[in-house]
């Protein structure tokens, strides 16, 4: 604890889905004093101004774990991602042996982790990963006491649940049903998660705990009804006697923002979690957090969608895709080997109004003239293996690093000077759209770094769109700035 009594908390990975609305619901906590762990502290945007205590580097770096660990009380182990490269993959087997020895060597009492809601979890990759992790974490139970919340797919505004469930009931009057989507499984509400986080870090243990928390199972059909009725949809839905097991994956990727990949993934991942479900066990959570009483599912889809209505989406699945920015962007952008460069003078718009236009690109607004293009330019990702344009915004009113933007992600983000944006799309080698205000002149720059003759040919391929798509850009978001308040 610190001088005047409060317990440290340290929190790894603050950028990830969950892990970001735990970060500020640790910081609204008074007994808390807050010390992140990140890569790269951009990521954090202005929240780094609120955050006492900031570790930046590499967590597999001895000497940046020392460092977080140092004093505290309390570690949550990094927070629920849904996949990355095979370097990530090689790290997280790696890292919950690494990183609890750090905390044996810096005192810490406590880990917290959130893992899937059953130990046999062998059908699926980043599920049976799950589990390893809290095995790997739980090996040393004399030296440290671990708190393992074994809980259901999340429930929540921006979460992959919600957005398969949503998407498919808005997008389908008429909502087939394979039988991937009579087995049951358990879910819980985000907000309940993270009430069980937060009061894991004061529950008096003299042991290390498991603690099963959730709703009872039901099936994805179930659920899907059921947020179609939150959401006063109408719907009509036909069971089908098949598994669908090759078109569903099909299906999910083109009525929701997942990539093929992902859809598989998700299916699988439900697969898996219903075969692992069985009944709740529900009393040690009801024992150790007597204060929670999870919210009924109709409960939790209420909520997302009001958050979503009120703009208050704090995060998204997307976040805890991989490590989105890097420290050398700026060193790969000078190695690029193609650039459109346009310039345009805004006169007397102020430079503010300006970034505002630059950063309501995309989503629900569009890519103004041409919006089509860029749509067929997303499904072309998709039905080549990408994300494509579905995936969107998190927010139409707010943009920070790490945002998904249609078919970018935000690298950089300078108020008012500079927004850079790399392709999340496949484009044959690397590319970036970069936007900056140069006194009365905005800066537009699209950055392309081919791999091989096939990159060198897709520049080429798309050149004569870029003439009329990137004129039209800039001077879009001028006449938007001009117009507004």
């Amino acid at each position: 604890m610190t001088e005047d009594g409060k317990i440290r908390v340290l929190l790894p990975g603050p950028t990830s889905y969950l892990a970001r609305r735990l970060m500020f619901k640790l910081l609204d906590r008074p007994e808390v004093r807050l010390r992140v762990l990140i890569m790269d502290r951009t990521r954090l945007g202005d929240a780094a101004e609120a955050i006492p205590e900031i570790v930046e580097g590499d967590p597999m770096d001895a000497e940046v774990l020392q460092r977080a660990t140092e004093g505290i009380d309390v570690a949550f182990y990094p927070l629920r991602f849904v996949g990355a490269d095979a370097e990530f993959e090689e790290r997280r087997r790696v890292f919950p042996g690494v990183f609890r020895d750090a905390c044996i060597q810096a005192g810490v009492q406590r880990i917290i982790f959130l893992g899937p809601y059953r130990r046999q979890a062998t059908g699926s990759e980043p599920l049976k990963a799950m589990v390893d992790i809290g095995g790997g974490l739980s090996a040393r139970p004399d030296r440290i006491r671990i708190v393992w919340f074994r809980a259901g797919l999340i429930l929540g505004s921006g979460s992959l649940l919600f957005e398969a469930l949503t998407n498919l009931a808005q997008k389908m009057p008429v909502l087939p049903t394979p039988r991937w989507m009579e087995p049951e499984f358990t879910v819980i509400g985000l907000r309940d998660v993270l009430e069980y986080l937060i009061l894991a870090i004061h529950v008096p243990l003299d042991r290390s705990v498991e603690v099963e928390i959730g709703l009872e199972p039901r099936s994805f059909r179930d659920m899907l009804s059921e947020t179609a009725r939150v959401m006063g949809l109408r719907r009509v839905f036909l069971p089908l006697p098949i598994v669908a097991k090759r078109l569903s994956p099909v299906v999910l990727m083109l009525l929701t923002p997942f990539s093929a990949r992902l859809a598989a993934m998700f299916l699988q991942i439900l697969d898996t979690v219903a075969k692992t479900s069985g009944a709740m066990s529900a009393e040690k959570a009801r024992s150790l957090f007597p204060e929670v009483s999870p919210a009924p599912f109709h409960v939790a889809v209420a909520r997302a969608i009001e958050a979503i209505e009120d703009r208050e989406v704090i995060s998204r699945w997307t976040d805890s895709i991989g490590t989105v920015s890097r420290s050398n962007t700026d060193e790969e952008i000078s190695h690029s080997v193609f650039r459109d460069i346009r310039r345009e003078s805004f006169g007397e718009i102020p430079p503010q109004k300006i970034f505002r236009a630059v950063k309501s690109i995309g989503g629900e607004q569009g890519w103004f003239r041409f919006d089509l293009l860029w749509r067929i330019r997303g499904l072309m990702d998709k039905l080549a293996g990408g994300f494509g344009h579905s995936l969107g915004r998190r927010t139409e009113s707010n943009l920070r690093v790490g945002d998904i933007l249609d078919v970018w992600r935000v690298i950089d983000l300078r108020e008012n000077r500079r927004l850079l944006l790399e392709a999340h799309m496949k484009v044959a080698g690397k590319a970036w759209l970069e936007f900056r205000i140069e006194g009365d002149t905005l800066v537009q720059t699209a950055y392309h770094y081919p791999k091989g003759l096939l990159g060198r040919l897709y520049w080429y391929s798309m050149l004569p769109f870029h003439a009329f798509i990137f004129p039209d850009m800039i001077r879009s978001i001028i006449r938007q700035a001009g117009r507004m308040a």
